[in-house]
């Protein structure tokens, strides 16, 4: 397997189109077309995350935060970044980076913590505002329909939510003249005028694919010159977007809501709210979800859970009645890892995989 084999996978698991504008997922260093003898899954890029990939022969590290955010104007092994990259390079390790887009998509980091923690009925928060949509449109003689379609279908178009293999197609009739000496029509003769029954197929897929769609269509299509239509939705991504809410199968006070947070390897750093508060609607965001104060109390939630909150959030929520629980970044965003090493393992029969277990938390009490 190749590190671009792994990374489409990734892809496909976690649109990379799904990132915020200002983050960076992806490749971020190291060759695409290198064989893969190991991943390693961390939530930084770290001295000891680099150690412990060379040491367990892992040439790609798969990170959470990008090691490089924006664009940088130097590269010195004198400092911290600078060296991390140099080693980076001087080891044949690639550095990937699934960051937003993991937070986003439907069954990443955020739908982990709300299976770990029980939801029920469970919606982005906030819509993730990616117009990724695109429909193909083609005209084809009936007898090649379904070979068209088929291909298309394959080539990964036709999705809508938990259906695939969806299409529409309708009767017409195209009409066009081949001019003499420079082509070859499928139907009729060059020169002159021809009337062919046609039908026209629509199917819906993702902007990043629609190459590869457009090709196999082409490929498979009877005609000399494809006619055809590729233009955006403007429908929204179901089920995607930053932070999740969801229910409790059954009321939670404040005290006890901590407690399961905690047992589920959580470290919560405070708490507002009085701890008899009742509890039956949650919202969550992985990492730093501050932001999204107004967006969980606007929603009706009872609690929200993220990290790194600020003075003002608390005065907010408060207002709100809305209790607040903020735990440690590190605690709250590792628990994805696992499973995506089970993934890595079922698709690619046979490859390492290893979660890192010497990156720890930065901070500590005092």
């Amino acid at each position: 397997m190749r590190v671009s084999q792994l990374t489409d996978f990734f892809d496909r698991l976690y649109p990379f189109a799904l990132a915020e504008e200002w983050d960076n997922v992806g490749l971020i260093a190291g060759n695409p077309r290198a064989e893969v003898s190991g991943v390693l899954f961390a939530l930084d890029l770290l001295p000891e995350v680099m150690e412990e990939a060379i040491d367990e022969g892992c040439n790609v590290i798969v990170t959470h935060h990008p090691p490089i955010f924006r664009p940088i104007r130097r590269i010195r092994t004198t400092e911290a970044q600078g060296e991390l990259l140099a080693r980076l390079f001087k080891n044949d390790v690639s550095c990937v980076a699934l960051h937003t887009n993991l937070d986003s998509a439907e069954g990443g980091l955020n739908d982990t913590l709300c299976e770990l923690l029980g939801l029920a009925k469970v919606r982005p928060l906030v819509d993730s505002g990616r117009d990724r949509l695109y429909k193909l449109v083609t005209f084809v003689p009936a007898e090649s329909l379904a070979k068209v379609r088929q291909a298309m279908w394959q080539a990964g178009a036709g999705a809508i939510t938990d259906y695939v293999d969806c299409s529409f197609a309708s009767q017409g009739v195209g009409t066009f003249r081949g001019l003499e000496g420079k082509t070859h029509p499928t139907v009729g003769k060059p020169g002159r005028l021809e009337e062919a029954a046609e039908m026209r197929l629509e199917v819906i897929l993702r902007r990043e694919i629609s190459g590869r769609v457009v090709e196999a269509m082409k490929q498979a299509h009877p005609y000399e010159e494809v006619a055809y239509d590729l233009y955006p939705l403007h429908n929204k991504e179901p089920r995607t977007g930053l932070a999740r809410i969801g229910s409790l199968k059954k009321a939670l006070s404040l005290a006890e809501f901590c407690r399961r947070v905690q047992d589920a390897g959580i470290f919560v750093t405070r708490v507002l709210g009085d701890a008899d508060k009742s509890l039956r609607k949650v919202a969550l965001c992985s990492g730093a979800g501050s932001d999204f104060v107004g967006d969980a109390s606007s929603a009706g939630a009872d609690v929200y859970l993220t990290a790194e909150l600020k003075h003002h959030h608390g005065a907010m929520a408060r207002h709100a009645d809305m209790a607040l629980i903020e735990a440690e970044h590190f605690s709250l965003e590792r628990h994805h890892w696992p499973r995506l090493a089970r993934l890595v393992e079922r698709e690619f029969k046979g490859m390492k995989t290893r979660v890192s277990k010497r990156e720890s938390l930065h901070w500590r009490p005092a």
